[in-house]
C-alpha cells in the first residue's frame, strides 16, 4: 500500500504571515492538529502543529545567568521567538520532513516513529497533494483483511522461532527449548525480565500458522538461590 492511497487529499493549509490566531480557529473549526505552512508558490516552508502553540501557554522563564554559559543560544532565542510570536511564520517548525506519495506506507510510519512527529505532508513535483498522519495509517490498518494464515508443520515452526530468535539482541538466552506439536508452539528456559518472557510469548504467537503456545518461561530472579550445606 503506497502514500498516496491513504493519504488525506483535502489538506486545510496555512500562509506563514497569517496571525497564529486565525491559524488556531482554522484548526478548532476543522478539528485538526497540524497544518503545513505553504508560500504564494505553493511550496511547503514549515508546518503549525498543537506543540507549536501550546508552548505560548507556558510561562516565560529567564534562566539563570550562569546557565547561559551552557545553553544553546540559537534554541533558547527559536524558543523565545515561538513563545512570544505573532505570526505562522514566527512560531511554525521550520525543518519539515515530506513525502513522495509513491512511497511505501511502512516508509510513513517507520519517519512519524523515528523523528516521534504526528504528520507528514506530501509533495509530489515540488506542490502539496495531501498528509498523512498517525492516524490515517490506522485507518488503513483498520481497512485491511487479515490474510488466511499459512499452514505450517511443526518441524517448520520450530525452525521459523529459532530464526527470529537468533536476529533479536535482546534475547537473554539463546538456549531456549522450543517444542511444536499439532500447531502449538511451547518455550522452555529462563529469561531475565518479565519484559523478554511477554515478548518471546508475542514473538511465538505471531508466527502464522501457530495455533497457540504453550509458555513455561521463568524469570532468573525467580529461581532460589542456596548457599552452604
Amino acid at each position: 500500500m503506497k502514500i498516496g492511497e491513504i493519504m488525506t487529499k483535502d489538506v486545510i493549509t496555512v500562509r506563514p504571515d497569517a496571525t497564529i490566531h486565525d491559524a488556531a480557529r482554522l484548526m478548532a473549526d476543522h478539528g485538526v492538529s497540524g497544518l503545513p505552512v505553504v508560500d504564494d508558490e505553493g511550496d511547503v516552508v514549515g508546518i503549525l502543529s498543537e506543540g507549536d502553540l501550546i508552548l505560548r501557554q507556558k510561562p516565560h522563564e529567564h534562566p539563570p545567568w550562569w546557565r547561559l554559559f551552557f545553553a544553546d543560544g540559537e534554541r533558547l532565542a527559536r524558543d523565545y521567538q515561538k513563545a512570544v510570536g505573532t505570526t505562522v511564520a514566527e512560531v511554525m517548525t521550520r525543518a519539515v520532513v515530506c513525502v513522495s506519495p509513491d512511497l511505501p506506507a511502512e516508509a510513513a510510519a517507520l519517519i512519524l516513529d523515528q523523528r516521534r512527529i504526528r504528520r507528514l505532508p506530501v509533495v509530489a513535483d515540488g506542490q502539496l497533494v495531501g498528509i498523512v498522519s498517525r492516524g490515517d495509517l490506522v485507518k488503513a490498518l483498520a481497512a485491511t483483511h487479515p490474510s488466511e494464515p499459512i499452514a505450517l508443520s511443526d518441524g517448520e515452526l520450530v525452525r521459523e522461532m529459532k530464526e527470529r530468535l537468533a536476529r533479536e539482541p535482546w534475547v537473554s538466552n539463546r538456549a531456549i527449548v522450543i517444542r511444536a506439536q499439532d500447531g502449538v508452539l511451547s518455550l522452555w528456559g529462563m529469561v531475565a525480565t518479565e519484559a523478554e518472557k511477554a515478548a518471546l510469548e508475542t514473538m511465538a504467537r505471531s508466527i502464522e500458522g501457530c495455533k497457540r503456545i504453550e509458555s513455561n518461561l521463568v524469570l532468573r530472579s525467580e529461581i532460589p538461590y542456596y548457599y552452604g550445606p
